[in-house]
């Protein structure tokens, strides 16, 4: 067996490079995740180098993710905190996003993720290092990461305009700083360095308040114990963690991204690894069944039926082990190039010097290799062991059985998908609705590959027609119906890439309608006013420029917001603040209850998803808690009836001081007649002119900023239906070079009865265009069905049916642009066949 396994490398390559594509990419997310997490672990680790103990204050609204900070430690409690038995130094600091430098071309520097620091200069220690000038000393001064005064173009002497929290202001630039190991930035940052207490009114708004205060304990006081005493003085209001708890903290806020970005990962390795099963497969299928005559030989000598089993079932283990061990050094490089790809998009240099490779990535990688290989071998392996020995007397292999079986269970099975989708349609069944939808999509999936095979002889032969009745056109055509089981294995790894794509572009085609039916038809207003994506939480303008809107000529109505993230009734939710009368004309909204009225303070507008979620009512009370203005008490005044342009209680102004910024985020403008919608738009943007951070945009370009996200969503389904399509290609080139050297013989005959090299390689190319363009249509039937089952099960207004013709037309020219690759080896292998020695074939 291992002999004749090495006889034939082409075969054992392609074999084992689906086995190392699966398992690459798994590996290859595990290290690049492992990697990634390990590097912002020791970046923390390297910010708190010089603590032991820090104390910071608690966030009134625990779910903000903004990077400003509105929970303060006042002097009076970093005084008692230097103060503590065994305290040898209490350094106070300012650290908070949102200082925003305005480059050399008039514009905010933009950031790519990294916050844009403010901090607070307290001179040089064992981690920040001055390269040139001094620190800032007068309030009119600051110090510029090297990275920030690189991106800025500014050295020592110039000087640099800066938004806070505060507008526009001018500083001298005193010095410029790195860090140890000579880095010009931690983790991506930029960070300007004011003196203390212009750090405190800019970043925080309001003198005497730190961020944090570092903490350093005398010789021989414990960590542990030296914040248990800290926690003593300051009480309950402030969190005190030890140099490790600090780090794990800081590292908690990074872990959602990094989960995200290991399932990603994940969900393509396993994409990759459930096509590459399918391949194996098929791949093992044809290899049984050309040995058949070779394995009844080994019957006919004494071979039991076991010893048979075990012999494919070991040469299976041995492939997928050696191939997962290629798969894993290869998935090293891969994690490696992850780790540079993050690096490089958000200028951060992790200090992690080369790849992490836990334990279990091998083992796992390893396992999985042999398993996915063993079981994907476990059925032609026990069809080979049951080859009577007879058969080696013969050279017809034993035949593929009857599809009636295999037709029914399918039809069952794809029955059972459909009524799982019923089920959740008419909402007999609702939760829990990942089992329902999921469960159902996973069925239909699961049935339609199994009626895969009795569908492919009457699809390829309509689809042959259309090659015409070329001889190469009917003996390809013909070649594809030969074996139907083996068609729909191969179609069906592609197949898998093209319903996941085919389901996410019906969905988010459906949305993309969805939301521009809902700013057509319920958002009354042409212009709005919008801060830039990359500004930041603090970033917008002075709501009082609301009245200067509304005095334009041609401006009807306008509304100015803030939005924030806030506690109502103890959950997260949205916010805003601005006009309720105004408000209520350009978003057409309705009261359920009470009247939409301007507010006073303490008074609140909920929308119909709250009100319903707290059973409130027109005056009901509401508690609600602002990142800087603490827990108050609203009372209800109205409440809306639903809508779709809107979410979120509307509060007073006086209210809305306790917003993380005091700048409004957007300006909603109604302009009275269309044709002067070009007059209004100039005019708005000469009244912003002087603020870096706004635009102006019509409904078509805000619609157009709000489905960007959509298109993000389908770049990486494309990605995924790429990567499908790389290996379905390897599993149809598999296929047909296997299926070449069972047919040899057959093909010298007809090439010897007058078929030319060319028409061989045409009747070739047919066969790979009909089983990519049948897995094509697979896919984009089972996608297209899903997707609408999905739009319609999940409803509402932002999901308006909408099948994407466009994008499945192009999916099917890729599968056949594909079928053409992928017969290009194949083809050359099939003409260059020497006739004589083909037809000797045995």
């Amino acid at each position: 067996m291992l002999r004749g396994l090495l006889a034939h490398k082409l075969r054992l390559l392609l074999s084992a490079l689906a086995i190392i594509l699966g398992t690459m990419f798994m590996s290859g997310a595990f290290i690049a995740g492992d990697t990634i997490a390990q590097g912002f672990t020791g970046l923390f680790s390297t910010i708190n180098s010089d603590l032991d103990v820090q104390v910071t204050g608690k966030s009134q609204v625990d779910d903000q993710q903004s990077g400003v900070v509105t929970a303060t430690v006042p002097q009076r409690v970093a005084d008692s905190v230097a103060g503590v038995d065994g305290v040898e130094k209490a350094t106070p600091q300012v650290a908070s996003d949102g200082a925003r430098v305005i480059g050399s071309n008039g514009k905010v520097i933009p950031t790519s993720g990294p916050p844009r620091l403010g901090v607070g200069w307290t001179g040089e220690d064992g981690l920040v290092e001055l390269r040139d000038g001094t620190g800032p000393a007068q309030p009119n001064q600051v110090a510029l990461s090297a990275n920030l005064a690189e991106q800025a173009g500014k050295k020592v002497g110039d000087q640099v305009q800066i938004l806070t929290l505060q507008p526009e202001k001018t500083f001298t630039v005193a010095g410029i700083f790195g860090y140890e190991g000579d880095r010009d930035s931690l983790a991506g940052e930029m960070t300007v360095a004011f003196t203390m207490p212009v750090a405190q009114e800019l970043m925080l708004g309001k003198l005497g308040e730190y961020t944090s205060v570092d903490v350093k304990a005398a010789s021989g006081v414990g960590d542990s114990e030296l914040r248990d005493r800290i926690a003593a003085v300051v009480g309950p209001a402030y969190d005190v963690r030890t140099n490790k708890e600090a780090t794990e903290a800081a590292s908690d806020g990074i872990q959602p991204f990094i989960t995200v970005l290991k399932t990603g990962l994940t969900v393509f390795a396993l994409i990759a690894l459930i096509v590459a099963i399918f391949l194996i497969f098929n791949t093992f299928s044809i290899l049984v069944a050309q040995r058949t005559r070779e394995l009844a030989l080994y019957r006919s000598f004494g071979a039991s039926k076991q010893q048979v089993l075990r012999s494919v079932l070991t040469e299976s283990a041995l492939l997928g082990f050696v191939a997962a061990l290629v798969g894993l050094l290869v998935g090293c490089g891969v994690g490696w190039l992850g780790k540079k790809g993050l690096e490089a998009l958000s200028n951060t240099n992790l200090p992690v010097n080369g790849i992490v490779v836990k334990p279990y990535v091998i083992i796992v990688t390893l396992l999985v290799g042999v398993l996915v290989t063993v079981v994907s071998a476990l059925v032609p392996a026990l069809r080979a062991s049951r080859v009577p020995p007879i058969a080696a007397m013969r050279d017809a292999a034993v035949p593929d059985k009857p599809l009636r079986k295999l037709t029914v269970a399918g039809l069952i099975v794809l029955l059972a998908g459909i009524a799982f989708l019923v089920l959740r349609l008419t909402k007999v069944w609702k939760d829990p609705l990942w089992l329902v939808l999921g469960g159902g999509a996973l069925l239909v999936f699961i049935g339609v590959i199994m009626l895969a095979p009795v569908l492919s002889r009457p699809v390829t032969r309509a689809l042959g027609a259309l090659f015409g009745t070329s001889v190469p056109a009917r003996l390809g055509t013909r070649n594809t119906g030969r074996n139907p089981r083996r068609t729909a294995l191969t179609a069906a790894a592609l197949m898998i890439g093209v319903t996941l794509a085919t389901a996410g572009g019906v969905f988010a085609s459906s949305a993309k309608a969805g939301l521009t039916d809902v700013f057509t038809n319920d958002v009354q207003a042409q212009l709005i006013v919008q801060v830039d994506f990359s500004a930041g939480a603090t970033a917008g303008f002075d709501p009082a420029m609301q009245k200067q809107i509304r005095e334009i000529p041609g401006v009807s109505q306008a509304v100015a917001f803030r939005t924030d993230t806030a506690r109502v009734g103890g959950q997260a939710s949205q916010v805003l603040s601005g006009d309720p009368v105004a408000s209520a004309e350009i978003f057409t909204l309705k009261a359920a209850s009470g009247d939409i009225r301007p507010l006073t303070a303490g008074e609140v507008i909920l929308d119909d998803a709250t009100a319903k979620r707290l059973n409130a009512t027109t005056g009901s009370t509401v508690d609600i808690v602002t990142a800087r203005g603490g827990p108050k008490q609203e009372k209800v005044v109205a409440t809306l009836e639903p809508s779709s342009a809107w979410s979120g209680p509307l509060l007073n102004e006086a209210d809305a001081t306790g917003f993380t910024s005091p700048n409004a985020q957007a300006a909603y403008v109604q302009v009275a007649s269309d044709d002067q919608v070009e007059s209004v738009r100039t005019q708005l943007e000469s009244l912003f002119a002087d603020n870096k951070e706004v635009t102006v945009v019509d409904q078509s370009q805000l619609l157009g900023t709000v489905t960007s996200v959509l298109d993000i969503v389908l770049v990486i389904l494309n990605v995924m239906l790429g990567l499908a399509i790389i290996v379905a290609l390897l599993g149809v080139v598999n296929t047909l070079l296997l299926s070449i050297y069972e047919r040899t013989r057959e093909i010298g005959m007809i090439r010897a009865i007058g078929l030319s090299r060319g028409s061989t390689a045409r009747m070739i190319t047919v066969e790979s265009i009909l089983i990519s363009v049948f897995g094509a249509l697979l896919g984009m039937a089972v996608g297209v069905g899903l997707g609408v089952a999905a739009v319609k099960i999940f409803g509402g207004d932002y999901l308006k049916l909408t099948i994407p013709w466009g994008y499945l037309i192009a999916t099917l020219v890729l599968a056949i642009v594909a079928g053409i690759l992928a017969a290009v080896l194949p083809a050359i292998r099939a003409g260059r066949l020497n006739v004589l020695e083909a037809i000797a074939y045995e």
